[in-house]
């Protein structure tokens, strides 16, 4: 199975960074340029993410000191938990601004840290990565990024087969905000066309399933597949103290059409819409859907 980021053409600006993996899945491409108030990006990024990922991180600074931790070292101590996906253990993001709980036969592991921006936006960027123990189920979590645009090749929407407000992750109310609005997890089932034919999103079948934590429109339709579903591509955590602008935060796993033939026995567009019956998706449900965001 593969996780990734969002959308198929999210810039992000701050970072540049891309992930690149083999075995069930395909790759990673996530772009990112400028620090924080700076110009948004127009280059385009696409989404994937494998079972056995290679990370290549363009750090602006030396500062950047990744750690690998494992569940029994995680931020926060393991707690008990009555989820029916087994989300039984805590993490807490290096900064302490993120929590998230995970199930007790998956790993979570600081991929990175940088302090590079601190002093634009108030909190430091980093990479939090959430995996089963056969590194076939993964979430990736990347925090603390710049303004950010969704420029860059999508593909078509088939269906929002799942979205759910979160009204315990505090927004950014502030006028000026870029992300607005409440906090959804979204499932949404893709398909490949005309204008995505080389991403390798789609390298495992021309179907898959991306899911997300992020900020949607009051006036938007979580459910909607038009053109007003891709202004909806990341969380816009509030402003740390001192600070005018909140920080992005692309919060997203993605299941590439070989992997959920492989998990549900069945095929294209069948085994996608199959796969939210599975445990694999009840466990990364459970994982994106148990953020919990501490003001800066």
């Amino acid at each position: 199975m593969t996780i990734a980021t969002p959308s198929a053409g999210a810039a992000v600006c701050g970072r540049r960074t891309t992930v690149l993996g083999l075995g069930l899945g395909a790759a990673l491409l996530l772009s990112a340029c400028g620090g924080a108030g700076g110009e948004p990006s127009e280059t385009a990024g696409a989404p994937t993410t494998p079972a056995e990922t290679v990370t290549e991180t363009a750090s602006p600074s030396a500062t950047a000191t990744p750690s690998v931790t494992v569940t029994e070292t995680a931020s926060a101590s393991p707690t008990a938990g009555d989820s029916p996906a087994g989300a039984t253990q805590g993490y807490t993001s290096e900064s302490g601004v993120f929590t998230w709980r995970f199930p007790e036969t998956w790993s979570a592991s600081q991929e990175d840290y940088n302090e590079e921006l601190l002093d634009y936006q108030g909190v430091p960027y980093e990479e939090v990565l959430f995996q089963d123990s056969e590194g076939i189920t993964q979430y990736r979590t990347t925090t603390g990024l710049g303004p950010t645009d969704n420029d860059g090749p999508k593909p078509d929407v088939v269906e929002v087969l799942e979205a759910e407000e979160l009204p315990g992750i505090p927004v950014n109310e502030r006028e000026e905000a870029t992300g607005s609005g409440p906090v959804w997890y979204r499932a949404s089932l893709y398909q490949a066309n005309e204008d995505v034919p080389d991403l390798v999103s789609f390298e495992g079948g021309e179907f898959l399933l991306s899911v997300q934590v992020v900020n949607i429109s009051e006036d938007l339709d979580p459910e909607a597949g038009d053109d007003s579903h891709w202004s909806s591509w990341f969380y816009e955590q509030p402003p740390a103290e001192g600070f005018e602008a909140g920080a992005a935060a692309v919060l997203s796993g993605s299941v590439t059409q070989d992997t959920a033939e492989e998990v549900t026995g069945l095929e294209a567009e069948e085994a996608m819409r199959a796969f939210l019956e599975t445990e694999e998706y009840g466990q990364l449900r459970s994982v994106a859907t148990s953020m919990e965001v501490t003001a800066p």
